[in-house]
């Protein structure tokens, strides 16, 4: 009982591990949705350069959010990087293993680039840096359905171990718990023994007395 226990709270652990990492991963999709709106507006041949170099303000500074990004922590352990997350699920010592979410990757490696390299300062430039974009925001909508699968998979495992919990404890009970029915029939047969034998035993003690008085 004490190790399902100690599962659940693993569970629970790698929920909110995975939840974290959901809720950054929404985060950077909104920092990325509005890289992709600026890069856009970048592309619009109106525009002189100096108008783009507003823009581009605006998109290094989301640049630069994205690359801290990769750095978070939960707890201490990494939220994104190519290690496995190892979580035991169950008081047999299955291990679930957490895919890596990788913030890190070939997609993302444009946010590492300096604002010489990854702008939109100008009509060209503008073009590429949308498409780093679109590949980057299709990486996470993988990585945030992945997660969602995971989390699912932790939900259904939560379920499992709760109903294995409530039929061991049934078990339990059979075996420790006392039956009430059974114990009180027996306390009212032992109850009348008792009482049967007291009178008896009344009885015997006053026989002498009977004895002695029809001597005298």
């Amino acid at each position: 009982m004490r190790r399902l226990d100690a599962s659940f709270d693993n569970i629970a652990n790698a929920a909110s591990f995975t939840q974290t990492q959901d809720g950054y991963l929404k985060t950077v999709n909104t920092a990325l949705t509005r890289m992709g709106e600026l890069s856009m507006l970048a592309r619009d041949s109106t525009l002189s350069d100096t108008d783009r170099e507003l823009y581009d303000k605006e998109f290094q500074q989301l640049k630069s959010f994205l690359n801290r990004a990769k750095s978070k922590q939960f707890n201490g352990v990494d939220l994104f990087s190519t290690d496995e997350i190892k979580v035991t699920i169950d008081s047999s010592r299955s291990d679930f293993l957490i895919p890596p979410v990788h913030l890190d990757s070939e997609v993302y490696q444009f946010t590492n680039e300096d604002s010489d390299t990854v702008n939109i300062k100008s009509f060209k430039n503008a073009k590429k840096t949308l498409n780093y974009i679109s590949k980057a925001m299709s990486q996470i909508a993988l990585d945030r359905a992945q997660i969602g699968a995971i989390q699912s998979r932790l939900d259904f495992t939560n379920a499992q171990l709760t109903s294995t919990k409530e039929n061991l404890s049934k078990a339990m009970s059979r075996i420790n718990d006392v039956n009430v029915a059974d114990e009180a029939t027996q306390y009212a047969r032992y109850q009348i023994m008792v009482q049967s034998g007291t009178s008896m035993l009344s009885q015997a003690n006053a026989l002498p007395k009977t004895v002695l008085q029809l001597l005298a």
